[in-house]
């Protein structure tokens, strides 16, 4: 009985270990995943793969040719790293002087293409108050997305508990569809990616 019990002890610690550490890993900004390197010269335009937005519109990243377009790639599960990093890149374009805003495109892909549908999707910016014009939030194919994310240089892994561990990156394109800047991390100043836009419209 005595082992049985001792047995129990152990067992319920390192169940409850395991998910503490899960939860750590989930939730601790210091473990996500580092961003990759990327290409700064390669257009993001030639990715001609068909998503769908909030508002269950279709759109290419082509479609926003022209324009600065700020991306950031986040999944509606994540209670603790992805509303950071949704808010840190509505700081960013908050930064942003009226006129500027008008022609900037954000995208806030889901890389939780099994959940986060576009009604899902639709809640969530209605939730996050960014159900903005300028605003899109999207899914799409699991390789469409996986392609997006390689070419941003953004990681993610699903887990064991249903969750993703992933890089936390806020990523500005130009007009062209090049990687003009990237902010890694959560809670990170933006008034360079901000000036980065700017500066982008004015020389247009």
């Amino acid at each position: 009985m005595k082992t049985l019990i001792t047995f129990l002890v152990a067992f319920t610690a390192m169940v409850s270990f395991e998910a503490m550490a899960q939860h750590n890993h989930h939730g601790n900004a210091k473990e996500a995943l580092k961003a990759g390197e990327v290409h700064a010269d390669h257009s993001l335009y030639h990715l001609d793969s068909k998503f769908l937005d909030h508002r269950n519109e279709e759109v290419q990243l082509s479609d926003f040719k022209g324009q600065p377009v700020i991306v950031v790639l986040f999944y509606g599960n994540c209670t603790q790293v992805c509303p950071i990093l949704i808010q840190d890149t509505w700081r960013l374009f908050k930064l942003l002087d009226e006129t500027t805003k008008a022609k900037t495109k954000v995208l806030a892909v889901s890389f939780d293409t099994e959940n986060d549908t576009p009604e899902v999707l639709k809640e969530y910016a209605k939730y996050e108050q960014l159900d903005l014009p300028e605003w899109h939030f999207i899914t799409g194919k699991h390789t469409d997305i996986k392609m997006l994310a390689t070419m941003l240089g953004v990681k993610y892994q699903k887990t064991g508990d249903g969750h993703f561990a992933h890089s936390n990156l806020v990523t500005v394109l130009d007009t062209e569809g090049n990687i003009a800047k990237r902010v890694e991390g959560l809670n990170q100043p933006m008034d360079e990616a901000a000036a980065v836009i700017e500066a982008m419209l004015k020389n247009l």
